[in-house]
Protein backbone atom coordinates (compact mmCIF):
# COMPACT_ATOMS: atom_id res chain seq x y z
CA UNK A 1 0.00 0.00 0.00
CA UNK A 2 2.88 2.10 0.86
CA UNK A 3 4.50 1.68 -2.27
CA UNK A 4 1.57 2.48 -4.36
CA UNK A 5 1.14 5.61 -2.57
CA UNK A 6 5.12 6.94 -3.15
CA UNK A 7 4.74 5.92 -7.03
CA UNK A 8 1.82 7.87 -7.50
CA UNK A 9 3.47 10.56 -5.67
CA UNK A 10 6.11 10.29 -7.91
CA UNK A 11 4.31 10.30 -11.47
CA UNK A 12 2.06 13.21 -10.41
CA UNK A 13 5.55 15.40 -9.43
CA UNK A 14 7.26 14.12 -12.57
CA UNK A 15 3.46 14.96 -14.69
CA UNK A 16 3.12 18.82 -12.72
CA UNK A 17 7.41 19.30 -13.53
CA UNK A 18 6.78 18.55 -16.96
CA UNK A 19 3.59 20.65 -17.27
CA UNK A 20 5.12 23.73 -15.68
CA UNK A 21 7.78 23.93 -18.28
CA UNK A 22 5.89 24.05 -20.76
CA UNK A 23 6.51 27.34 -23.41
CA UNK A 24 3.28 28.97 -24.19
CA UNK A 25 3.33 30.05 -27.34
CA UNK A 26 1.39 33.35 -28.28
CA UNK A 27 0.44 35.08 -31.82
CA UNK A 28 1.38 38.69 -31.84
CA UNK A 29 -1.28 40.87 -33.30
CA UNK A 30 -0.28 43.33 -36.32
CA UNK A 31 1.00 46.81 -35.20
CA UNK A 32 1.95 50.25 -35.95
CA UNK A 33 5.62 49.00 -37.76
CA UNK A 34 4.52 45.40 -38.10
CA UNK A 35 2.66 42.77 -39.79
CA UNK A 36 2.55 40.04 -37.07
CA UNK A 37 5.05 37.56 -35.20
CA UNK A 38 5.28 35.50 -32.72
CA UNK A 39 5.87 35.71 -28.71
CA UNK A 40 7.20 32.81 -26.66
CA UNK A 41 6.51 32.82 -22.63
CA UNK A 42 8.25 29.98 -20.75
CA UNK A 43 10.35 29.02 -17.50
CA UNK A 44 13.37 27.97 -15.67
CA UNK A 45 12.61 25.64 -12.63
CA UNK A 46 12.14 26.86 -9.59
CA UNK A 47 14.82 27.52 -6.87
CA UNK A 48 15.07 29.51 -3.81
CA UNK A 49 11.37 30.38 -3.87
CA UNK A 50 11.93 31.80 -7.28
CA UNK A 51 11.89 31.43 -11.03
CA UNK A 52 12.83 33.14 -13.94
CA UNK A 53 10.08 33.72 -16.81
CA UNK A 54 11.62 34.50 -20.31
CA UNK A 55 9.55 36.53 -22.81
CA UNK A 56 10.79 36.10 -26.27
CA UNK A 57 9.31 37.96 -29.31
CA UNK A 58 10.16 38.45 -32.81
CA UNK A 59 7.96 40.62 -35.67
CA UNK A 60 8.05 41.09 -39.04
CA UNK A 61 8.73 44.49 -39.96
CA UNK A 62 5.93 46.49 -41.98
CA UNK A 63 6.83 49.48 -44.29
CA UNK A 64 10.03 51.57 -44.33
CA UNK A 65 9.58 52.73 -40.48
CA UNK A 66 9.73 48.73 -39.42
CA UNK A 67 12.53 48.08 -42.12
CA UNK A 68 14.10 50.65 -40.24
CA UNK A 69 13.43 49.72 -36.60
CA UNK A 70 13.57 45.89 -37.57
CA UNK A 71 16.45 45.34 -35.16
CA UNK A 72 14.04 46.06 -31.96
CA UNK A 73 11.24 44.10 -33.32
CA UNK A 74 12.86 41.10 -31.96
CA UNK A 75 14.44 40.46 -28.39
CA UNK A 76 13.89 39.13 -25.09
CA UNK A 77 12.54 39.98 -21.55
CA UNK A 78 14.03 37.57 -18.26
CA UNK A 79 12.18 38.57 -15.04
CA UNK A 80 12.31 36.60 -11.29
CA UNK A 81 9.30 35.88 -10.20
CA UNK A 82 7.99 34.71 -6.66
CA UNK A 83 7.44 30.91 -6.81
CA UNK A 84 3.73 31.46 -5.84
CA UNK A 85 3.03 33.45 -9.30
CA UNK A 86 3.08 29.83 -10.75
CA UNK A 87 -0.34 29.74 -8.89
CA UNK A 88 -3.46 31.52 -8.91
CA UNK A 89 -2.65 31.92 -4.74
CA UNK A 90 0.07 33.86 -5.87
CA UNK A 91 -1.91 36.63 -8.01
CA UNK A 92 -4.14 36.96 -5.03
CA UNK A 93 -1.27 37.59 -2.49
CA UNK A 94 0.02 40.51 -5.06
CA UNK A 95 -3.33 42.05 -4.91
CA UNK A 96 -3.45 41.91 -1.44
CA UNK A 97 -0.12 42.90 -0.38
CA UNK A 98 1.15 45.64 -3.30
CA UNK A 99 3.40 46.02 -5.75
CA UNK A 100 6.86 44.34 -5.20
CA UNK A 101 10.41 44.36 -6.79
CA UNK A 102 11.62 42.11 -9.53
CA UNK A 103 15.33 41.38 -9.72
CA UNK A 104 17.87 40.32 -12.61
CA UNK A 105 21.22 40.89 -12.68
CA UNK A 106 21.04 44.25 -12.98
CA UNK A 107 17.54 45.10 -13.73
CA UNK A 108 15.12 45.70 -11.31
CA UNK A 109 11.20 45.97 -12.19
CA UNK A 110 8.38 46.48 -10.20
CA UNK A 111 5.51 43.88 -10.48
CA UNK A 112 1.96 45.26 -9.75
CA UNK A 113 -1.57 43.87 -9.89
CA UNK A 114 -3.96 45.89 -12.01
CA UNK A 115 -7.50 43.96 -11.82
CA UNK A 116 -9.56 40.94 -12.30
CA UNK A 117 -11.17 40.87 -16.33
CA UNK A 118 -13.01 38.90 -18.50
CA UNK A 119 -11.02 38.28 -21.45
CA UNK A 120 -10.36 36.60 -24.07
CA UNK A 121 -13.10 34.00 -23.16
CA UNK A 122 -11.23 33.83 -19.84
CA UNK A 123 -13.44 35.08 -17.01
CA UNK A 124 -11.96 36.30 -13.69
CA UNK A 125 -8.46 36.16 -15.25
CA UNK A 126 -5.73 38.28 -13.47
CA UNK A 127 -3.91 41.30 -15.01
CA UNK A 128 -0.86 42.45 -13.57
CA UNK A 129 1.90 45.19 -14.82
CA UNK A 130 5.44 44.68 -15.11
CA UNK A 131 7.49 48.36 -15.10
CA UNK A 132 10.98 48.71 -15.65
CA UNK A 133 12.13 50.61 -12.91
CA UNK A 134 16.14 50.44 -14.08
CA UNK A 135 15.04 52.86 -17.35
CA UNK A 136 12.87 55.53 -14.95
CA UNK A 137 14.70 58.90 -15.34
CA UNK A 138 13.62 62.42 -15.56
CA UNK A 139 12.73 62.24 -19.47
CA UNK A 140 11.14 59.17 -18.65
CA UNK A 141 9.36 58.90 -15.37
CA UNK A 142 7.40 55.93 -15.37
CA UNK A 143 10.34 54.26 -17.51
CA UNK A 144 10.69 53.69 -21.15
CA UNK A 145 8.47 50.28 -21.07
CA UNK A 146 5.71 48.14 -18.97
CA UNK A 147 3.98 44.67 -20.23
CA UNK A 148 0.51 44.07 -19.10
CA UNK A 149 -0.06 40.21 -18.45
CA UNK A 150 -3.00 38.16 -18.11
CA UNK A 151 -2.90 35.33 -15.97
CA UNK A 152 -5.63 32.31 -15.39
CA UNK A 153 -4.96 29.37 -13.63
CA UNK A 154 -6.70 27.29 -16.63
CA UNK A 155 -3.50 27.98 -19.03
CA UNK A 156 -0.18 25.95 -18.25
CA UNK A 157 2.87 26.55 -17.18
CA UNK A 158 3.28 30.29 -16.21
CA UNK A 159 -0.81 31.21 -16.88
CA UNK A 160 -0.47 33.90 -19.20
CA UNK A 161 -2.64 33.81 -22.45
CA UNK A 162 -1.83 37.35 -23.47
CA UNK A 163 0.48 39.68 -22.93
CA UNK A 164 0.89 43.99 -23.85
CA UNK A 165 4.42 45.56 -24.29
CA UNK A 166 4.13 49.20 -24.23
CA UNK A 167 7.37 51.17 -25.22
CA UNK A 168 7.56 54.73 -24.05
CA UNK A 169 10.82 56.28 -26.87
CA UNK A 170 11.72 58.99 -29.05
CA UNK A 171 9.91 57.39 -31.56
CA UNK A 172 6.53 58.00 -29.83
CA UNK A 173 4.37 54.96 -28.15
CA UNK A 174 4.49 51.60 -29.70
CA UNK A 175 2.87 48.76 -28.40
CA UNK A 176 3.06 45.09 -29.26
CA UNK A 177 0.04 42.54 -28.20
CA UNK A 178 0.13 38.39 -28.16
CA UNK A 179 -2.75 36.30 -27.41
CA UNK A 180 -1.91 32.60 -27.19
CA UNK A 181 -2.35 30.47 -30.14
Amino acid sequence: MRLSVILFTLISLISFTQAANITLEHTVLEGKWHKSGDLQISHKDVTSGSFEILIKYDLKPKGIMGRIISAFLKGEYVFNFPENMLYEEGYENLKQTGPIDLVHEDKVAILKYLDQVDIDGFVGAHKVEVRSKSTMSTKYPDGKWHIHLYYHPSIPSVGVFRSQIFYHGKAGEYNVVSIEK
